[in-house]
């Protein structure tokens, strides 16, 4: 993970992907790409609701802009959303006060940091690989939960994907990400016994102008914000992209996922 985030400030330096003010920025651009996608049937949310109740405590870690958690509060006693990013919690209490949900408590603070309770069901969904350290953070998860914990990651490395586009721009590969592989590798070595559940999927990603795209994918691969750099990507995306101008979205449909949980305290 160290080598990734040397090529990421090398890149686009003071970027800064693990400060809140990069998240703050982009919380209603997130907000609204999150809302596109189908949150009903999702995986993860599928196995959070088998193991809720009306009476369950839930910590979401991580929550950015509330998509799991506000989907989950109804169904349970309390909701926990932290988040290093005070804008994305603005939008999480927002959109909770438009569904007239009353149970979702926001911690402004990064997980290591941040002075919660222990909850039932402790989850982390697509965070993990932005953590520099990880020790310390798989450790609070476990401590922070009585019953289960739940991490949430991608099976597949979006590097591939990308990888075209990555190599067309920097004229190299990219420094590889972190796996759920390392993640369950990890925590082996931490001495917990987890388990790993393989799920799919669906593609979320849409764009309704090319323009949008160009905004997404020049983060992603770490561009310039130049004319002549955004005018070349949306040339390549718009060869790249399905669909029509309202409705673009990527080649993939579906992506594989795996869901890494355990009991906490419990030791291989």
């Amino acid at each position: 993970m160290t080598d990734r985030l040397e090529e990421t400030e090398r890149l686009a330096p003071s970027r800064g992907a693990m400060d809140s003010a990069f998240w703050d920025r982009r919380a209603d651009r997130y907000d609204a790409a999150m809302k596109r996608s189908r949150i009903e049937g999702d995986p993860l949310l599928r196995r959070l609701r088998r193991l809720t109740d009306g009476s369950t405590t839930v910590l979401d870690v991580g929550a950015g802009t509330g998509r799991f958690a506000l989907a989950l509060a109804p169904g349970v006693r309390h909701v926990t959303a932290v988040d290093l990013s005070e804008g994305m919690l603005a939008v999480a209490r927002r959109d909770a006060t438009d569904a007239h949900i009353t149970n979702l408590e926001t911690v402004h603070a990064s997980w290591v940091q941040a002075a919660v309770e222990p909850a039932d069901i402790v989850f982390c969904a697509y965070v993990l690989p932005l953590v520099p350290d990880a020790v310390p953070f798989l450790e609070k998860l476990d401590a922070s939960a009585r019953k289960r914990v739940l991490l949430y990651l991608g099976a597949w490395s979006q590097d591939a994907v990308l990888d075209p586009l990555w190599r067309h721009f920097h004229g190299t590969a990219r420094t590889p990400g972190p796996s759920h592989l390392d993640a369950f590798d990890m925590l082996g070595e931490l001495g917990i016994a987890a388990q790993v559940t393989p799920v799919e999927t669906v593609g979320h990603r849409r764009f309704a102008t090319i323009d949008e795209a160009v905004d997404q994918f020049r983060e992603a691969l770490l561009l310039a914000d130049e004319p002549d750099v955004r005018e070349e990507l949306g040339r390549l995306l718009a060869m790249w992209l399905l669909g029509r101008r309202g409705a673009y979205r990527w080649p993939l449909r579906t992506m594989p996922a795996a869901i890494i949980h355990w009991r906490p305290g419990q030791r291989s």
